[in-house]
């Protein structure tokens, strides 16, 4: 049981630490060959895609994976239909309003009517409805590697597109527009290829289905309200320094979000892993709770690791993207707690999925929103993209700490929390010592003080944790 949780878990991760080095080759290349404002520009194109997609999507998603295995194997291709159909009628309607308002669009996207942007904004969502429910397939068979090759189909992908299209089109931010909207048209095809039999028609039967239309709806509609709330919390950042800054700026605070996003691959790799194991392991068996506390040490030391050091070297790494993203440097410190707090409350957000309280997600997805709005009125105008990175990582410190809270009310494990907020509060300093700093001597000296820190707070457990191997 547990070498084959720890090959699982290989097969989805290799693909997403491939990525990591190709998607970090990809925004070097593109760092030079685009200035910040074009690089700001991209930004809205996928702002407005990511939040198409949650209206279109409206929670079915998520009501897929929650109710896969609880549908016999012969019928999860109905149950992927009643997912989709909704989403395919809201595709529609939302398609329409984008072509009726397109001027009014372009012009806040892009400060300038450009329609053929627009309607590749509308493929471009369709074909991410796609590839999302076919991703999703995938992950719940727990087809690791081929969730690792798409992933690095997909990297791949992206850097050659944007490298033809610099030499056809040249130095503009459509290149990555393009990019990514081929990218997800060959991952979608792709993946619906390799899940053929959950996508053919002759395999769909909606008779003796657990879970209607109705049923999966009644599940999904509070998700909604709560991915919405997520995502003006998620992207309020971009909006406030698109209204309270400028292009330059915002291109600043996207080029530092492209790196931190490279960190995100971990997120995505953990999450894809765990959703699938964590309710097959409480299906099996909910008393075991041991296992739950045995990954969130695991996640937890292993995610503070990668933000120590991510910091610690930050200035290498801005170095590669150029001059003109010098001030970069002062953003990813406080960016990085966004894949870091959000990857270590999956594992420990369990008790509220497991009992079925989708609403829990609403209020707190709410709160944090408020939280990261006042954070970003307050601080953006006076210190533009820096501020909006602190206001981010504030906000998902309480959104880490609130999960959690919740959760434990339904189901009862020991997460460690001291040593957890003790370590995120020396991170925190850690970060705001770098706003400072202009040394990577001094930068790297001090990160190894922090790093030490984090080894002595958590060698107790990690040695237990390895004479105890049998048990994780």
């Amino acid at each position: 049981m547990e070498d084959n949780l720890l090959k699982k878990f290989l097969t989805f991760s290799y693909g997403s630490g491939i990525g990591l080095i190709i998607g970090f080759f990809t925004t070097m290349v593109t760092t030079r060959i685009l200035d910040p404002e074009d690089f700001g520009k991209a930004s809205m194109f996928t702002l407005a895609i990511n939040v198409c997609t949650i209206f279109i999507i409206f929670g079915h998603d998520q009501s897929f994976v929650r109710f896969f295995y609880e549908e016999k194997e012969e019928k999860r291709g109905g149950l992927l239909y009643n997912c989709l159909k909704i989403p395919i009628i809201i595709a529609v309607i939302i398609s329409l309003l984008i072509l009726f308002f397109s001027k009014q669009i372009s012009l806040f996207l892009f400060e300038e009517k450009n329609l053929k942007i627009i309607f590749i904004l509308i493929f471009g969502m369709i074909i991410q409805i796609l590839y999302r429910y076919g991703v999703l397939v995938i992950r719940m068979q727990k087809k690791g590697n081929l969730f690792s090759l798409l992933e690095i189909l997909n990297r791949l992908s992206q850097f050659a597109i944007i490298i033809i299209l610099f030499f056809f089109i040249g130095p503009s931010y459509e290149i990555i527009i393009y990019s990514t909207v081929i990218t997800l048209s060959v991952l979608a095809v792709v993946s619906i290829m390799f899940a053929k039999k959950f996508w053919h028609y002759r395999n769909i039967s909606l008779e003796n289905l657990k879970h209607s239309k109705a049923g999966i709806l009644n599940y999904s509609y509070p998700l909604v309200l709560t991915t919405l709330i997520t995502w003006l919390f998620e992207s309020f950042d971009k909006v406030a320094i698109r209204n309270w800054s400028d292009f330059q700026e915002l291109g600043l605070y996207a080029a530092a979000f492209k790196i931190v996003a490279l960190l995100s691959v971990i997120q995505v790799a953990f999450s894809t892993f765990w959703s699938p194991i964590c309710y097959e392991k409480f299906e099996a068996d909910p008393e075991d709770r041991t296992f739950y506390e045995h990954i969130s040490t695991i996640v937890a030391f292993s995610m503070f690791i990668v933000a120590i050091v991510t910091i610690a070297f930050k200035d290498i790494i801005i170095m590669l993207l150029g001059q003109e993203y010098g001030e970069a440097g002062k953003i990813i410190p406080f960016l990085v707690f966004m894949p870091i707090m959000y990857t270590l409350s999956e594992t420990t957000v369990i008790g509220i999925n497991f009992y079925k309280k989708p609403k829990w997600h609403i209020l707190i997805a709410g709160i944090v929103c408020v939280v990261n709005i006042v954070g970003n009125s307050i601080l953006v105008p006076p210190y533009g993209a820096t501020g909006a990175a602190i206001s981010t990582a504030l906000s998902y410190i309480i959104f880490f700490g609130l999960r959690t809270y919740v959760s434990l009310k339904y189901y009862k494990v020991n997460y460690k929390l001291k040593k957890v907020y003790f370590v995120i509060f020396t991170i925190l300093l850690y970060g705001f010592y770098s706003l400072h700093n202009e040394t990577l001597l001094g930068s790297i000296l001090v990160g190894f003080i922090f790093f030490s820190i984090v080894i002595i707070v958590y060698f107790r457990d990690l040695l237990n944790l390895y004479r105890n191997y049998k048990n994780i």
